[in-house]
């Protein structure tokens, strides 16, 4: 099923409540908001390409769609970023000791946000390019009718 729309718009709610929970200093929810964004909007292109993928880590959805888009690799190292907040942000064992929270920085936070944003921007691109009335799959050769 063709979902794309619907998965970038969840991306970038997910990107509005990063940045409001940003105003409010909670780090480790910031940066789990942001790789649910990142998330959802690289499903979202594998989708409009025809691709259903499950899973949660970024980087691996990520080389999946740049066997396609090769223009896309240059993500990958933001992506292993943004996967290291799946679950350590949520969940307080991933660390020795002190609550998930107690474990992230505004820095972390900012960062998150600006690599959610860039890769949300570039998934819209490609749904936006293959949804649109001049759509790359369907691109006649010069030449040919």
């Amino acid at each position: 099923m063709r979902r794309a729309e619907d998965l970038l718009d969840d991306a970038q709610d997910f990107i509005g409540a990063a940045k409001d929970l940003f105003s409010t200093k909670r780090w480790a929810k910031v940066c789990f908001m942001c790789q649910q964004a990142a998330e959802l909007a690289v499903k979202a292109a594998l989708n409009v390409l025809g691709r259903e993928r499950r899973g949660h880590d970024v980087h691996v959805l990520l080389v999946d769609l740049g066997k396609e888009r090769e223009e896309i690799m240059r993500f990958l190292e933001e992506g292993k970023t943004i996967d290291q907040y799946y679950i350590p942000t949520r969940y307080m064992n991933a660390f020795a000791e002190g609550s998930a929270r107690s474990h992230f920085t505004g820095r972390q936070a900012e960062e998150a946000i600006k690599i959610a944003e860039r890769i949300f921007s570039a998934m819209r691109e490609i749904v936006n390019e293959e949804k649109g009335p001049h759509r790359r799959r369907d691109k006649k050769i010069p030449g040919n009718s």
